[in-house]
């Protein structure tokens, strides 16, 4: 498996450690007027899920359907649905999509990795999303940081 594919799996391990949360720490703000720790795994979740369905399961061979995404919308969205949802359900969806991401992605060919289809390129979204990753674990682990400090 390549190194980035390695780093992109390294959230289900993640989601994973998240499963012995509290309701308290799940619903912990990650800063003054943030999201919540739910939030965010919903945000992320949200996210990997819209890139699957519209470009990764599609690659290499049939036509992406990515339309243009008002991030903004999106995120609301993703908050909104972290209301409706039990943790343990969402981070149950969450692994099985970045496992289906990382699964898909790890059968394409070296070139086809990086190549472009379309406006989406495998290796810039992995690139982009490990690093999407590391910056919202850092604010959860931050938070929880906090509250075990109180």
């Amino acid at each position: 498996m390549r190194q980035e594919l390695v780093e992109l799996q390294f959230a289900i391990a993640y989601y994973q450690s998240l499963e012995r949360l509290s309701p308290e720490e799940w619903n912990l703000p990650l800063a003054l007027n943030k999201w919540t720790v739910l939030e965010c795994v919903s945000h992320l979740y949200l996210w990997d899920r819209f890139y699957y369905d519209h470009a990764i399961s599609k690659l290499p061979d049939e036509p992406l359907t990515l339309v243009e995404t008002d991030f903004d919308q999106f995120n609301r969205l993703a908050v909104e649905y972290a209301h409706h949802i039990d943790p343990l359900a969402l981070l149950k969806k969450a692994i099985s999509v970045r496992r289906d991401i990382v699964d898909q992605l790890d059968r394409l060919s070296d070139e086809q990795f990086e190549a472009t289809y379309e406006n989406f390129r495998p290796q810039e979204f992995v690139e982009s999303f490990v690093a999407h990753d590391a910056h919202h674990q850092d604010q959860i682990d931050g938070a929880l940081a906090s509250l075990k400090q109180k």
